[in-house]
């Protein structure tokens, strides 16, 4: 049986540009994750990628183009990995419980790639857009079954939104890491369960059911 992968049955020249596309995309996320997108030139991350500046406009048109190629990759592998753990889950609480666990052990174990998501999300704060689409669905979902009691599904959108990009931030700070971020996590999801409306006990108990699920996926 083959084990050769996509990319070993490409072209030699294909696969060597695949490799740069990815030395760029790499080194973007470095520098995007430690100074945002503003402050960087496209010679920055050559010189991060170690190519030349002529071969960045061989893989992108501009640094916006390789920007959104970089939200758009990460987010899609986050939102692939809460969809599958959210598969056949229809509590609401549950489910929340499940993204906002998600999240934080994504800024946990990749605080790299977590950094450069939430400086790159377009409308990130936006009830309304697509990216927010699960929160938005989770919460709506509470409020119709009463998991939830919330004073408008856009408020408590945004709430939650607010919540997650802010754990995100710190538990991804490398410069001052969280002595067990595993523990301060659940808190956090403890706390976006508790505003949405639930008794801080069985907030508490989902998130830290929901952290320890995410930890032993994590384990070796």
């Amino acid at each position: 049986m083959s084990t050769m992968t996509k990319n070993e049955t490409l072209p030699r020249a294909a696969r060597k540009r695949e490799r740069t596309r990815g030395e760029l995309v790499a080194a973007a996320e470095r520098l995007v994750a430690a100074r945002g997108l503003d402050a960087l030139s496209i010679d920055d991350i050559t010189e991060e990628a170690d190519v030349a500046k002529g071969t960045f406009y061989t893989h992108f048109e501009d640094k916006d183009d390789l920007a959104a190629e970089i939200g758009r990759n990460i987010r899609l592998e986050l939102e692939d990995k809460i969809t599958a753990t959210n598969e056949d889950v229809t509590d609401a609480a549950t489910r929340m419980a499940n993204g906002l666990s998600s999240l934080c052990a994504f800024a946990i174990m990749q605080p790299v790639r977590a950094r450069a998501l939430l400086r790159l999300i377009p409308g990130g704060v936006d009830p309304d857009t697509p990216i927010n689409a699960g929160i938005r669905g989770d919460v709506a979902m509470g409020e119709k079954t009463k998991r939830f009691t919330v004073a408008s599904v856009n408020a408590a959108t945004v709430a939650t939104i607010g919540i997650a990009m802010s754990a995100g931030m710190r538990l991804s700070d490398e410069t001052r890491r969280v002595p067990e971020p595993f523990a301060f996590a659940a808190e956090v999801v403890a706390t976006a369960l508790t505003a949405l409306g639930m008794k801080p006990t069985e907030a508490l108990r989902l998130a830290k059911t929901a952290m320890d699920l995410r930890k032993k996926e994590l384990a070796p």
